[in-house]
């Protein structure tokens, strides 16, 4: 051993002998952590947001020592959330294991991993989920309360587009299966970068609330409450019930556009009154163009209680009334209505149209020009389907009963595994990255090749 080596051995060692314990080290992680400037907030790409320094930090911390994970509970007051309680920072959830894509165009589903949710975070539902890119994504849910009787809100993080899930702050309200999501109560989870997102919900107790950090600390903003929301091509659209609080049917909704992160909003006028006999209202976004589908209440019988749809080329600035956009039949069928949108890229919109009249056979119908003309496309099986998402030109998901996959547009369909039937929320975040809460929130599904593969993350 030469000179050098025996020096640096018992360097080693004696540094070794010095260390502090694990908590103090941690301590002293924690605070020369918060002690870094924040990085400014720049715009980046849309790709890779800003939160590179947090999560060095918590690799860092993992490494050495338990974190806290916190799920708080709100009551009917608008006060941030009380205690939280230890866990250790393990993730949430670990990857079912995967092969090779295999060559078929029949969906495939992947071996379910067995739960790893720590006992401290148990009875996770998931009601809701929203993803920037196919890695960065968060779940709005509910769990067993960490240091009381009953159930609580929780978010939940990803950085690898699933593979494990930890536990954030979630914002200062409740959530269905929460204190009967009394006020403030949200719905819905839309983040537009790692550190700006949205939580909203609408109906007499709804509440919208913003982060611009992350998460860290949510705003409310009073006398709001929100139908739907996008974020998209460097701004946001918010579709609101006129009045305030209105609960279906009969509502009218009003149209506001910001920036990103801005408490800013521009109010937009729709074309005609979006009241009347309605039942809600469905925002979808694919590049510069939205579409809102006011959908109609055909149990009424009336004739003008048809559902339109609107359309924004530019972001949401100036809106075009589309009517009602499903190709009518005629006949015994009578009436058809549309009850589902979902958009892509460059023009591409479907619809899911129901006939009026039993047996109320169902097909979906699509445009290549915005919405000017809609084709109809062969039948979808199962009385009941009301969801519908993807882009025709790469695949089509409809739901109820059961769940049923487009590769070519609508004309023929496929039926998925029965493990996908039970499908509480749909949605894609580009043409071939897609997720399905099932199972009662209890699993969240991932596909990466327009859905002829799924891979399942079950919570335990």
């Amino acid at each position: 051993m030469s000179d050098f080596e025996k020096r640096l051995r018992a360097s080693l060692h004696r540094h070794a002998a010095e260390a502090p314990d694990g908590d103090r080290l941690v301590e002293r992680v924690l605070r020369d952590t918060s002690a870094l400037p924040v990085p400014s907030r720049r715009r980046r790409r849309r790709e890779w947001r800003t939160w590179t320094l947090p999560l060095a930090t918590a690799g860092a911390v993992a490494a050495i020592a338990a974190a806290l994970v916190g799920v708080n509970q709100v009551h009917h007051s608008a006060a941030p959330a009380g205690s939280t309680s230890t866990t250790p920072n393990t993730p949430l959830l670990t990857p079912a294991p995967t092969g090779a894509p295999q060559d078929t165009a029949v969906p495939t589903l992947a071996p379910t991993a067995a739960p790893a949710v720590p006992p401290s975070l148990t009875d996770v539902r998931v009601l809701d989920a929203t993803f920037v890119g196919p890695k960065d994504g968060w779940l709005l849910a509910h769990a067993d309360c960490l240091n009381k009787p009953g159930t609580c809100i929780a978010m939940l993080r990803t950085v690898d587009g699933g593979a494990h899930w930890t536990s954030m702050s979630p914002p200062p309200a409740n959530v269905p299966g929460v204190e009967n999501c009394a006020a403030p109560c949200v719905l819905h989870l839309r983040f537009a970068t790692s550190s700006i997102g949205y939580a909203y919900g609408d109906g007499q107790s709804g509440a919208f609330f913003m982060t611009t950090n992350g998460g860290k600390t949510w705003t409310q903003e009073q006398g709001v409450s929100v139908t739907a929301l996008e974020t998209l091509d460097g701004n946001v659209i918010r579709v609101s019930s006129v009045p305030v609080g209105c609960v279906p049917p009969g509502c009218g909704y009003a149209v506001q556009t910001a920036g990103i992160g801005s408490s800013k909003w521009t109010s937009r006028s729709l074309p005609q009154d979006a009241g009347g006999m309605t039942t809600g209202a469905q925002l979808v976004r694919g590049g510069h163009d939205a579409y809102l589908l006011v959908t109609g209440h055909p149990a009424g019988g009336a004739q003008n209680a048809t559902s339109t749809l609107f359309v924004s080329t530019d972001d949401g600035a100036t809106w075009s009334d589309r009517g009602e956009p499903c190709p009518q039949a005629g006949g015994p069928n009578g009436e058809v209505d549309s009850v589902a949108v979902a958009a892509g890229g460059n023009d591409r919109v479907s619809v899911l149209c129901v006939a009026r009249m039993s047996p109320q056979p169902r097909f979906v119908a699509v445009s290549s020009d915005a919405g000017r003309h809609f084709t109809r496309r062969s039948p979808v099986s199962g009385v009941g389907a009301g969801m519908l998402a993807g882009d025709p030109s790469t695949v089509l998901l409809v739901v109820g009963p059961g769940l049923h996959r487009s590769a070519d547009g609508g004309l023929s369909w496929q039926t998925l595994p029965e493990q996908l039937a039970a499908v509480t929320w749909i949605g894609f975040e580009s043409t071939t990255d897609g997720r399905i809460i099932s199972d009662a929130g209890r699993t969240i599904w991932t596909t990466h090749d327009a859905g002829a593969h799924w891979t399942p993350f079950t919570f335990g």
